[in-house]
């Protein structure tokens, strides 16, 4: 079903050569002679001030100041959208900027203002748990690869709630900060399910909607997503614990549930609770891991690497999609497996419920599938690209078929017109062949 990604990226090699060759038909302009090695250290970024010239700033004037073209207002927007700012606050108007802000620059702006190095962090910003050193740079190809930021000025997962079954999640994460539920442990009975310092639960939430790390590294797919972590242990789920944990997760108001455990999905018990789920209105994301039968409202997902061979076992007849699923970056570690890639996927499911509330799970699923860059889920395309005629805000353009009854009254009109003009073209005669006798 789904094939390799060795066209793309030979593709992308070539578009890389085309862009080359025009940069260097461009007037050159006084900036850095090459990009910095490392973005988190070098990257350079602008605060905003109150005014500048006696006027409120934008992206437009910064772009001309810094790059020497307000053109490229836009490469600023792609940089920033969506970026947890200081004030808690995201940049989505390159018009509406807050005094205080820090908006990224492209690698060859040039400026006094400029100041370089890790973006400013929140030292309230703490976690109880210890996740280790700061991910390596290299480990977000994944987000590099997909750019889920360019769908966040369209939207970004606000107005959504994603629960993630599995080992639980750190809800004093930096990254997550002010987004995660209390949540549920299934597997004890009792408590909360966003205390946790184990697993990959914090992981495959940082994918999905996590902000910026206190380096800069950006990781989260739908940072506007709200998290609801079901907490249902680290191992195999027994299947009745699974079923569990999805209706725990559907009855918490998830509109997608990411189950980030092993399970078996084709046990009768958990493959009811997860059609139950679907049936009502929740999208469910598995890793390709996970025994499912295809099903509209059901994602399955298989694990890419960077070189755009699979990373799972898995065979393809039991996938829908893939996603980077071999050291990606997220909070404190570099993930490996199906479930990380799972986590991009469901990120995406969440951008796209955010843009358009008004699709079923179904639709919704479909879209995400469809919208797929040779198996490839693409976060930007499911949220940009065009509903499908009769879908969602489309269905108003799509005529509305006519009932039995309406078309049987049309017919019985047509048909009593019929014998009325029958009778008055027999009586009409008649009427003037007895004036002529009388």
């Amino acid at each position: 079903m789904v094939r390799g990604l060795t066209s793309m990226t030979l593709r992308a090699v070539a578009l890389s050569a085309a862009l080359a060759a025009v940069t260097t038909a461009l007037p050159v302009l006084p900036a850095r002679a090459e990009p910095p090695v490392d973005a988190a250290v070098n990257r350079y970024y602008y605060t905003v001030t109150a005014s500048y010239q006696n006027a409120p700033e934008n992206l437009w004037e910064i772009a001309e100041r810094f790059l020497g073209d307000a053109n490229r207002a836009g490469e600023i927007l792609e940089l920033n959208a969506g970026r947890v700012q200081p004030d808690g606050g995201r940049l989505a108007n390159p018009n509406r900027l807050v005094e205080g802000w820090h908006v990224v620059l492209p690698w060859d702006a040039v400026g006094a203002e400029l100041e370089q190095g890790p973006l400013p962090s929140s030292a309230a910003r703490t976690s109880q748990c210890k996740w280790g050193d700061a991910v390596p740079e290299a480990a977000s190809w994944g987000q590099s690869l997909l750019t889920p930021s360019r769908a966040w000025t369209v939207a970004n997962g606000s107005g959504v709630t994603v629960a993630i079954i599995g080992s639980g999640v750190d809800g004093s994460a930096p990254e997550l900060s002010g987004r995660v539920l209390t949540g549920t442990d299934v597997a004890g009975g009792t408590g909360r399910g966003d205390d946790s310092c184990t697993g990959s639960g914090t992981a495959l939430a940082g994918i999905t909607a996590g902000d910026d790390g206190s380096g800069g590294e950006s990781f989260g797919v739908a940072p506007g997503a709200r998290l609801v972590p079901v907490k249902a242990g680290t191992g195999k789920l027994t299947p009745r614990l699974a079923a569990t944990a999805v209706d725990v997760a559907t009855s918490a108001g998830a509109q997608v549930v990411l189950i980030g455990a092993q399970v078996d999905a084709a046990n009768p018990v958990v493959s009811a609770a997860i059609t139950d789920a679907i049936a009502r209105d929740v999208v469910v994301v598995v890793p390709a891991t996970v025994s499912a039968t295809a099903a509209d409202g059901l994602l399955r997902v298989g694990a890419t690497g960077e070189d755009g061979q699979r990373a799972d076992a898995a065979g393809t007849d039991a996938v829908d999609l893939l996603a980077p699923g071999a050291g990606v970056a997220s909070i404190g570690v570099a993930g490996d497996g199906p479930e990380f890639a799972a986590a991009f996927v469901a990120g995406t499911v969440a951008l796209v419920r955010s843009a358009h509330p008004e699709l079923r799970a179904a639709e919704v699923t479909r879209q995400v599938r469809d919208t797929a860059a040779e198996g490839l889920v693409s976060p930007a395309g499911a949220v940009t690209a065009p509903l499908p005629a009769g879908i969602g805000v489309d269905a108003a353009a799509t005529p509305v078929p006519q009932s039995r009854l309406g078309t049987l009254g049309t017919v019985l009109i047509g048909v009593a017109i019929g014998l009325v003009v029958l009778l008055l073209a027999f009586l009409v005669p008649q009427l003037l062949k007895r004036r002529r006798t009388a």
